[in-house]
């Protein structure tokens, strides 16, 4: 017989225990105020010979490494849960996308890093940048005085990335007054301006292609 997992197809067993809060009903992540120490991409968690257990995974990565999370999230939680923490997951989402797509990808990534704290781990709550649209849910459910995550990568590539960029760290400043904003990737101080000027506290990880070409430099 078939187990009745099998049959979940909206993923039900994610929702036990799980809060809500806004008019979407995003997810609600209760966060921390702690600072990673290291960062480690989920792939590279999955590699025996990449894994560090000491670093905080996170989710920056094409969505064909991150989509069997939301397929099977129990299967990679036990794994998960040996390291630190995790930042929640970063599904795509663009401004052309539907609203409702764009909805979507924001709540099931949400509600994955709900899952992770509901089994015992730690979650720092991944904020993405989008469009006005995104100001109607983005915030909801996310923690106040506490750390905040955000990406650069291939998100200030042309000027309306910028703009929203820009738009959406002065509104995480002012709505959830973070201590800390960690970022993936680089930390131009015209971007995070506000947030300096308020005392957030703003730490900056290199993602892996710009750890790859320091390394090729120091080789050559």
């Amino acid at each position: 017989m078939p187990s009745l997992s099998a049959y979940d197809v909206w993923h039900t067993r994610y929702y036990h225990g799980a809060t809500y809060a806004g008019d979407y009903e995003m997810p609600i992540i209760q966060g921390t105020d702690k600072v990673p120490d290291q960062l480690i991409r989920f792939s590279d968690s999955r590699s025996p010979k990449r894994n560090n257990t000491d670093a905080w995974v996170v989710p920056y990565e094409h969505d064909t490494q991150i989509e069997r999370v939301w397929n099977n999230a129990f299967k990679y939680e036990p794994s998960l849960l040996e390291h630190p923490g995790i930042i929640s997951w970063d599904f795509s989402m663009y401004r052309n996308m539907p609203f409702g797509l764009q909805l979507w990808n924001c709540f099931r990534g949400r509600l994955l890093g709900s899952l992770h704290e509901r089994l015992g781990g730690e979650c720092i709550p991944n904020l993405r940048p989008t469009d006005s649209r995104g100001l109607l849910y983005s915030f909801d459910g996310l923690p106040t005085e506490a750390s905040i995550a955000m990406g650069t990568l291939g998100n200030l590539i042309n000027p309306d990335d910028r703009v929203f960029f820009k738009r959406f760290v002065n509104e995480a400043v002012k709505r959830l007054r973070p201590k800390n904003i960690i970022v993936y990737g680089r930390a131009p101080e015209q971007f995070f301006h506000t947030a300096y000027e308020a005392g957030v506290n703003v730490i900056s990880f290199p993602t892996q292609a710009e750890i790859a070409h320091s390394r090729i430099e120091e080789a050559v």
